[in-house]
């Protein structure tokens, strides 16, 4: 299945739930190899992480999702959701 009609049809047909869903816009574009360097660099980390949670709505939640992720991570990563971030 793929796009957005697709995603209403299987919503509209009762095979899926919109909960099923978390559509995102806009996009964010990098040079061959600055994500890469970006990463080396500490601004990015990679997680794995369960349906549940990327799925979760995200919307009015207490705690930003990203901030979640990095606390659920443990470690150094918790200490910068808890410090990095102080003015969110």
């Amino acid at each position: 299945m793929a796009g957005q009609q697709a995603a209403v049809e299987a919503v509209e047909g009762g095979r899926l739930q919109a909960a099923d869903f978390k559509f995102f816009c806009g996009a964010l574009t990098w040079a061959p190899g600055e994500l890469d360097q970006q990463h080396a660099n500490g601004a990015w980390y990679c997680a794995a992480a369960s349906r549940s949670l990327v799925l979760k709505p995200s919307l009015q939640l207490p705690v930003p999702l990203w901030r979640e992720v990095l606390q659920l991570m443990g470690g150094q990563y918790a200490g910068v959701a808890r410090d990095g971030y102080e003015g969110d």
